[in-house]
């Protein structure tokens, strides 16, 4: 680590080698810090999950007497340190403070935090340096749809648990120093509940507008429509976007293939139904395609489709925009801010499986339409969503929280 006046930067994450938005946001945020001189900088990741092998388990009794352990990594080309936590079978205690974690932040003088939700700044308060929170939803929102499944005990069992992480979420709202959102209505919230004096602002994350860029040459439509993301999260309705899959080949002679791409395969019940309705030949999954490969799919792609629930911002719908390729979305929080719905893409409402037949057969079917949509969102996300249109919200944040009253680098 290289000491003087350069200032230290950690960067917080919620178990950082998970895939999806998050990770995504977080190698933005490094991307950005490792692009000043004048800073240094550590990756830390936090234990989130119930039986992450580094924690102290409540039912692992062998886990007791060694403590949580703290272990290295690689996160795509960045060591990070991986730290457990103290029975986080109960989920309101993975937000405790955790000494290994305390231990690590020794020395930095400014945290910045990159999560889901607000209650993983709880971890890293109150040890005398500034707090910066990149943010995106609410836990009851994330879960409004996955709470719904569960019944009996289990059921009663997580609503409890959304309930508590709620008010960890404005409990962290309202301690740290700077917010950083990914869409208006996160944005609304925040501004009432931090304290007087938080910096708060949207502030988009960006992505690599080198590497999701558009084909040399249009595709020829249909070719194939392209979704992403976990398979197995239930926010991603990837029932919801079957059924919309089927009305769509339902109405033409020649429909489009679809193609999944995510870090891991298709449920049983949705191998099953599409069997049933008799598409599943007719189904390409790409299970954890690297960089490159996700790039390929992204610009040789018809459209993109997205059916969550909820999304806090949508790093797909931007990848896909940087690459020439439309996205067809549910208004579900994210995209509602990033597409203009009709000029570079398609916004539907939750759950309507119709609406989305529809805006992919008109994308699919209009070539003059999809390469119009296609030289829109390119443009729009260069102007916006590149990394550099973005990555001076961050910076000026540091600025802000390392710099004093009278405007020089705090000692």
């Amino acid at each position: 680590m290289v000491t003087g006046r350069r200032k230290s930067i950690a960067v917080v994450v919620p178990s950082i080698t998970n895939c999806g938005g998050v990770a995504s946001v977080a190698e933005f945020v490094i991307r950005t810090i490792r692009d000043r001189t004048d800073y240094d900088y550590r990756v830390i990741s936090l234990a989130m999950a119930a039986r992450d092998t580094s924690s102290v388990l409540l039912t692992n009794p062998s886990t007791w007497p060694r403590g949580v352990v703290t272990r290295t990594g690689d996160f795509r080309g960045e060591a990070y340190t991986h730290i457990g936590a103290v029975a986080p079978e109960i989920e309101v205690w993975r937000f405790l403070p955790r000494a290994r974690l305390t231990e690590e932040l020794q020395g930095v003088d400014l945290v910045q935090v990159v999560s889901g939700i607000p209650a993983w700044a709880n971890p890293v308060m109150g040890l005398g340096v500034p707090v910066s929170l990149q943010v995106a939803t609410l836990i009851d929102v994330e879960r409004r749809h996955k709470d719904r499944l569960y019944t009996g005990l289990t059921g009663l069992w997580r609503r409890e648990m959304t309930r508590r992480v709620r008010r960890l979420d404005d409990l962290a709202l309202g301690s740290v120093d700077a917010v950083q959102v990914e869409n208006n209505w996160m944005l609304d919230h925040c501004c009432r509940y931090v304290k007087t004096g938080t910096d708060v602002r949207f502030a988009a994350p960006g992505v690599d507008t080198n590497v999701f860029r558009p084909a040399e040459e249009s595709p020829a439509v249909p070719c194939y429509v392209l979704s992403g993301g976990r398979m197995s999260d239930p926010r991603k309705r990837h029932m919801l976007l079957l059924e919309a899959y089927r009305l769509l080949c339902k109405r033409m002679d020649q429909p489009p293939r679809l193609a999944l791409a995510g870090p891991d395969g298709p449920t049983k019940e949705f191998e099953a139904r599409a069997r049933e309705v008799g598409l599943w030949d007719r189904i390409d999954l790409h299970i954890f395609p690297d960089l490159r490969g996700l790039a390929k799919l992204y610009r040789n792609a018809a459209a993109f489709v997205l059916a969550s629930d909820e999304e806090g911002f949508g790093v797909t719908v931007v990848e896909a925009m940087a690459s020439g390729t439309p996205t067809v979305s549910t208004r579900s929080g994210g995209p509602n801010d990033i597409i203009e719905d009709g000029t570079d893409g398609f916004l539907v409402d939750r759950d309507d499986a119709g609406a989305l037949a529809d805006r992919l057969h008109r994308l699919t079917a209009d070539p003059s339409l999809n390469a119009s949509m296609r030289a829109s969102a390119r443009d729009k996300a260069l102007e916006r969503y590149s990394e550099n249109a973005t990555a001076q919200n961050f910076i000026d944040v540091f600025d802000l929280l390392l710099t004093d009253a009278k405007g020089r680098l705090a000692a």
